[in-house]
This record gives C-alpha cells, structure tokens and sequence, in this order.
C-alpha cells in the first residue's frame, strides 16, 4: 500500500493537473476534477489512462469513474496539529458520486461477475468522442434509481 500511496502522491502533485484532489485510503483512491468545458473530459481521462498501468504494476486494479457534483467547502478554520497535518478534512466528492461507484460494482462486479480494467458513467463517456466503443450495462445510481449505462473496457483507454 505505500508504494500505492507514494505513486499516487507524486502523480498528483506532478502528472496529472486537469484534478484538483485525491483522497487515498488503504487500496483505494478517489480523484477529483472540475471539468470547466467538454475538451477536459479526455484530459481527465488520459491522466487516468496513463496512472492505470502504473498502478496495475504494484497490485492489478480496476477504475471506476462516475460524473457527480462537487460539494463546495464549507467557512470554516482549519487547525492543524503539531506535525502540521490538518486535523480536519473536508472531501469535496459527492456522496453520490460515491455512492454509485459502489453500485457499480455490486451490480458489474459482484452480481453479473463482469471483470475489466474500467467502469465509466455514460455521462463522461459521451463527452469524449474518441472514448472506446464497447459493451455498456445499465445501473441504478442514487439518489433517482435511475438507470444510467456504464461503459466497460478492458486494457487501456487510448
């Protein structure tokens, strides 16, 4: 998991400027990014895309990306301790957004037992008019239920 972490730190902080935040945890990692018009879908994705295989070299993975809303900080002070770590964190994911990876994967993963490299929301896959053709499967996400297609594909994207 350290090596995860280290990689994930230094890409962030040097690859990969289309996203704005990464929370890290144990295996797993959520990126966040704030796509301000249609060309930085593909961007966001390549940095994605290019993270993936390097990541698949410590411990083979799978990536799961669903458009959500960004959750704005609140106003308020942020103290840290003694070793200058912030005590508090905020994590401007939706919940939803979060959520739905889950849903993801019990409905691709665990119930229909789909194994591939990436799940992607049809709401990011159809802003990139270069993103792979494939199968795609229908999912119930939060909060509507409403089933949305997800795009599957294994290896790389591009």
């Amino acid at each position: 998991m350290r090596l995860f972490h280290t990689l994930v730190y230094k890409r962030i902080n040097c690859d990969m400027p289309a996203h704005q935040n990464v929370y890290v945890w144990n295996d797993s990692a959520t990126f966040l990014s704030c796509p301000k018009n249609i060309r930085d879908y593909k961007t966001i994705m390549s940095e994605l895309n290019a993270l993936k295989p390097l990541v698949d070299d410590i411990c083979p993975c799978y990536a799961i990306c669903i458009k959500g809303q960004i959750i704005p900080e609140p106003a308020c002070g942020y103290g840290t301790e003694t070793n200058g770590q912030p005590r508090f964190v905020f994590i401007k994911a939706s919940s939803y957004a979060f959520a739905n990876c889950f849903e993801v994967e019990k409905e691709l993963c665990k119930k229909r037992g789909l194994k591939t490299d990436w799940y992607v929301d049809s709401r990011i896959a159809r802003k990139i008019s270069s993103f792979p053709k494939g199968k795609r499967y229908y999912v119930n996400m939060l909060p509507s239920g409403r089933k949305r297609f997800i795009h599957v594909h294994r290896g790389l994207l591009w």
